[in-house]
């Protein structure tokens, strides 16, 4: 048996370091990012579920209690997937066999009600690195559309952020709303949404040398430079 030195001697009886991971989940869940509850554990219902049947076939279905997915080869109770875990697979009355999972963003974004165009994801994805988005910036959005690429900016700006989107139609802000409180399971704290035209209303709203970043999604955004110039901080970055 080989004798510890010293060092190693004076570590015995003594309470290890806890490890990083060790309590990760109590923190999370009392600390928790928007919408971070429902990107993990069992099925509940409300959320939504991303079906894939034995040929490829996506349907996305909304869970509720009583209620069955209805295909012409027939039917899924929804109470099959309530509290299954992700990835799970359930067998309808015909015996085929699908695949639930829950949808990724850039899922959701493709299943999602719109309004206006949506931006893809892979462009989501670009922007969203080109302008450099990091957690807690301080970002404008012009041109809201059905929400896709606000779920992006906010999912990168983090609660401690801010994202202030500008939308000329009720309409489509509307939608926009709709669609990223049921991506995050409410409201999310860092998104403020103003119904206007961003010439007009962002200098009222926004403070002069606020704003890191600022996302123009507009058929003229060059009919903005002024007022984004105003806004931006020095070192900003402007995307359009």
């Amino acid at each position: 048996m080989s004798q510890g030195t010293p060092e190693e001697s004076d570590q015995v009886g003594q309470e290890l370091p806890v490890p990083a991971t060790e309590g990760l989940a109590s923190t999370e869940e009392s600390h928790g990012a928007t919408g971070a509850h429902l990107r993990r554990g069992p099925f509940v219902e409300g959320e939504r579920v991303q079906l894939t049947d034995p040929k490829g076939r996506i349907h996305t279905i909304t869970l509720e209690a009583g209620k069955e997915f209805h295909t012409h080869r027939g039917r899924l109770a929804h109470s099959d997937l309530i509290g299954a875990p992700d990835g799970s697979t359930a067998k309808n009355t015909a015996s085929v066999e699908y695949l639930a999972v829950r949808p990724l963003l850039a899922d959701y974004v493709l299943s999602m009600p719109r309004g206006a165009a949506v931006i893809y994801p892979k462009d989501a994805g670009q922007i969203v690195a080109m302008a450099d988005i990091f957690p807690g910036a301080r970002v404008v959005e012009a041109g809201v559309g059905s929400g896709a690429l606000s779920m992006s900016l906010l999912r990168a700006v983090g609660d401690l952020g801010h994202l202030h989107s500008f939308e000329r139609r009720e309409d489509f802000a509307d939608i926009a709303r709709g669609n990223v409180e049921t991506f995050f399971g409410g409201p999310h704290p860092a998104w403020q949404v103003t119904v206007g035209d961003l010439v007009e209303t962002m200098p009222l709203l926004v403070e002069p040398g606020s704003i890191d970043r600022v996302v123009l999604d507009m058929l003229a955004p060059w009919e903005c430079l002024d007022v984004v110039a105003e806004a931006l901080a020095p070192g900003g970055v402007l995307i359009c």
